[in-house]
């Protein structure tokens, strides 16, 4: 926990008691600062009053005795009900940050001499960071990893030591309220629709997606994966002050050469060494953290070896089970279309779990891969609406409301297929209609997989 010393005697309210407002009191006492606080959520603010914190109710403070507003960037501002007490603080022109903002303040104010690298896009950006660490980690860098990924929050990094990289993710959201940030290297890796019921529309989401560059100079660097039109259009359009590095997102399928555009220069690598494997599941991902090397000056074949020992992340086209010709992949934290694109491209003969709350666009955008599905088996809020789409794509579905339904009857057919083929859960869709995040939802496709595994083996065994 960093003790957020620049915020000592400043007045702070932080509305939201999730993971990282807790994150973000506990540094700020630390640091000095006056902390008052609210959840709408009434056990969660019982709970924080029985510890001895201070509870103040939005409607009971007046704006001008704070100094800055901390909000947790789950909060949706436009359906908050704390919408009036937001609105007054941009009225004011407050401050309205998140804990990604206070930890680059914090950094600035000690004077520190780290390598922040901030990394964002609609997906690959859990992958990419952990791929990016695991190589600087294997180099024997002083390298840590944070933000939008598992739990650890970048008030919870350890400052005990110098010269330190940072690798931080960043959601959408937290780029929004993070007004001030500036890394070193800021990585862009592609856009696609997603989170427009929050931002509104499209062009407000490439904005913000956008802002993780708009305070680079001369002396940083920008990354971008030049992903379908979207993305190629908006370069155009902007100027950029830093040193800018692109590439196709593609370019791993072209003679196994990663290709690099720096200011009109080429830079070519030789992936044609890398596993198979990870060539054909992280293509992308290997690109831009062979850009990102490629920015620290960092030689290549100190590294190349290091990312066939890469793990992959726990939910993203993660291998549960094999069970007869059935390999079972869990791939949960696939929460929209372009994401399941992904892994529509990595399997042949696919028995297709999806759905939950679909986001904008359902999955017409990824009809062209449709012919690799033998069955499609819904569950969730959005099975209506999905089901339309494969309709009239003439694909086989059934619906089945829940996952363990999906998980058995998609196990029932798939067995009598003759092929190795491949159940696949990647859901295209957000999970809160049934779950509270796609970790649970995936780790209960692993739970359910196991069992329904262990009793077919149990019976192959009687018989």
């Amino acid at each position: 926990m960093i003790p957020l010393t620049h915020c000592k005697n400043k007045k702070i309210f932080v509305l939201g008691l999730g993971l990282s407002g807790e994150s973000a009191i506990r540094a700020l006492e630390a640091g000095g600062a006056y902390v008052s606080a609210w959840d709408d959520d009434d056990l969660v603010r019982r709970n924080y009053f029985r510890r001895g914190k201070n509870i103040i109710n939005p409607k009971e403070i007046s704006v001008e005795d704070l100094d800055v507003l901390f909000l947790s960037p789950g909060i949706d501002t436009k359906k908050s009900p704390q919408k009036k007490f937001i609105d007054e603080f941009s009225r004011k022109k407050k401050s309205i940050i998140c804990d990604i903002q206070l930890f680059v303040d914090e950094i600035s104010h000690r004077k520190r001499n780290d390598k922040i690298i901030m990394l964002t896009g609609t997906n690959g950006k859990s992958t990419t960071s952990m791929m990016i660490y695991h190589i600087l980690d294997k180099l024997g860098k002083k390298v840590q990893v944070g933000g939008n990924i598992g739990t650890t929050g970048v008030l919870d990094f350890d400052l005990s030591d110098q010269d330190i990289t940072f690798i931080i993710e960043l959601s959408s959201y937290q780029i929004e309220l993070s007004p001030n940030i500036k890394p070193d290297i800021g990585i862009l890796l592609n856009i696609s629709p997603d989170h427009l019921d929050r931002h509104g529309n499209m062009d407000k989401y490439i904005d913000i997606k956008f802002d993780i560059f708009k305070n680079q100079n001369e002396d940083d660097i920008s990354i971008i994966g030049l992903d379908g039109d979207i993305v190629s259009s908006e370069i155009k359009k902007r100027n950029f002050e830093s040193n800018l590095i692109s590439y196709k997102n593609n370019s791993l399928d072209k003679n196994k050469i990663a290709e690099l555009h720096t200011n009109g220069e080429v830079s070519k690598y030789d992936i044609s060494k890398i596993s198979a494997s990870y060539k054909i599941t992280y293509p992308s991902n290997i690109t831009a953290c062979i850009a990102c090397m490629h920015a620290m000056k960092i030689d290549f074949h100190s590294y190349c070896k290091h990312f066939d020992s890469f793990k992959g992340l726990r939910h993203r086209t993660e291998l549960i089970h094999e069970y007869k010709n059935i390999q079972y992949i869990n791939d949960s934290k696939a929460t929209n279309a372009d994401a399941t694109k992904q892994a529509l491209t990595l399997f042949d003969n696919i028995y297709w779990i999806l759905g939950g709350v679909e986001k904008y666009g359902g999955i017409s955008q990824i009809t062209q891969y449709f012919s690799k599905i033998k069955k499609a088996y819904l569950i969730g809020e959005s099975a209506d609406s999905l089901s339309k789409t494969l309709f009239n794509s003439k694909v086989e579905y059934e619906n089945c409301v829940t996952l363990r339904n999906a998980i058995n009857s998609s196990t029932k057919d798939a067995e009598k297929s003759k092929s190795r083929v491949t159940i696949l859960f990647s859901p295209a869709c957000a999970s809160f209609d049934q779950y509270k995040n796609f970790e649970e939802r995936g780790l209960e496709f692993t739970s359910i997989v196991g069992e329904v595994v262990r009793e077919r083996n149990e019976i192959r065994q009687i018989n």
